[in-house]
């Protein structure tokens, strides 16, 4: 009976747990996680979007499975409405046709949209300078926090132990060190997103993005799909009777030793977030925002922009997912299970994403990035 320790207890965490004890029943699996519960980091923080229009084939492959677990999973509130991508630049134009190219390639559903398909979609959206749009009508949302919780269950109901509150200050291959005890393990697995670092040789930075929720606006459309544009990465869906707006503010920062502590919305987003938003939806100069329902959170970044699964000194890690965690974690959590009860991932082919890639230098960047 293999006996695995599981660090961090965030969706990437818990699903690790569930696909363990899925493969191996009788596996003993317990999770450390240094806040009083599951899902309170990152997680809790995320916006829940889910899409398979990415520019690589492993991220590709990664949603398109995910994708279907999360079709099984009707408490997680999975609203299939599409992501619309859009861009006025002829360059980002040329890169979402060639993309869209490959996506088909891989089996994804994407349909390429001119201008005029645009505006008659979307015709919430100023498209008079736009040039090109891509949707895929299998992307969506969902709530980010049941996903967490509806690993957390089924791990625990297959015997899955958690260790809550509990700060873990070193690990190796066989070894979880707490700040009061150490535990042998015949495996580790770390699942600590952008503390990750702090316990393996990683380039996992912390990265904050906001998100702001609008008070509700009458009239938005009910198939309302998430919408990014790729220009300036502003991007919204439905939350409510209002929107979920995110942007890439690159004013931005946060200091490293303050990477433990959730970061704290800054009002002056909402100003920042203003020239992108207002052109690109007009309608929200109607809208009004209360900054006590907006909040941040960070990206676990990694340079190039896609996830670290695999094995690093006998110790395996599923980190740096740089914002699409939630919408990868059925993933995450059966290659890291395969790896270390078969000893490889026989679902995806983890090459892009092992651990050595970054002293190798042999990146392969993603290029469809919010």
């Amino acid at each position: 009976m293999p006996r695995i320790g599981i660090v961090g207890g965030g969706v990437i965490g818990w699903s690790c747990a569930h696909h363990l004890l899925e493969l191996e029943p009788r596996a003993d699996v317990t999770v450390f996680e240094r806040l009083p519960s599951a899902g309170q980091g990152s997680t809790g923080r995320a916006a829940g979007g889910v899409r398979a229009q990415f520019s690589t084939p492993i991220n590709i492959a990664l949603s398109q499975y995910s994708i279907q677990k999360f079709e099984t999973m009707p408490e997680i509130g999975f609203r299939q409405l599409g992501y619309l991508f859009v861009t006025a630049s002829e360059a980002r134009a040329e890169s979402l046709r060639s993309i869209a190219d490959l996506q088909k390639q891989h089996g994804v559903e994407v349909e390429l949209l001119d201008r005029t398909e645009i505006s008659a979609f979307a015709p919430y959206l100023f498209s008079d300078d736009l040039l090109a749009g891509a949707f895929a009508k299998k992307d969506g949302f969902l709530d980010p926090f049941a996903v967490c919780t509806w690993f957390e269950k089924s791990a625990r109901s297959g015997g899955a132990r958690a260790r809550n509150g509990v700060e873990v200050v070193a690990i190796d291959a066989h070894t979880i060190q707490t700040a009061d005890d150490s535990s042998g393990w015949d495996c580790v697995i770390v699942a600590a997103g952008h503390q990750t670092s702090a316990l393996l040789d990683l380039p996992i930075k912390p990265e904050v993005h906001q998100l702001a929720l609008t008070e509700p606006i009458a009239g938005l459309p009910n198939d309302l799909p998430m919408v990014v544009d790729l220009d300036t990465s502003f991007h919204f869906r439905r939350e409510g009777n209002g929107l979920l707006i995110g942007f890439d503010d690159h004013s931005l920062a946060h200091p490293q030793n303050e990477s433990s502590h959730p970061p704290a919305f800054d009002p002056k987003f909402l100003e920042r977030l203003a020239e992108p938003s207002l052109h690109r939806l007009p309608l929200l100069s109607e809208a009004r925002f209360d900054a006590r329902k907006c909040w941040a959170g960070f990206y676990a970044q990694t340079p190039d922009h896609h996830a670290v699964i695999g094995s690093l000194n006998g110790v395996v890690t599923a980190s740096g997912f740089g914002g699409h965690g939630i919408m990868h974690s059925p993933a995450a959590g059966r290659a890291s299970a395969e790896i270390v009860l078969r000893g490889r991932c026989e679902t995806f082919d983890l090459h892009p994403l092992r651990p050595t890639r970054f002293q190798e230098d042999d990146l392969i960047v993603e290029r469809m990035v919010i």
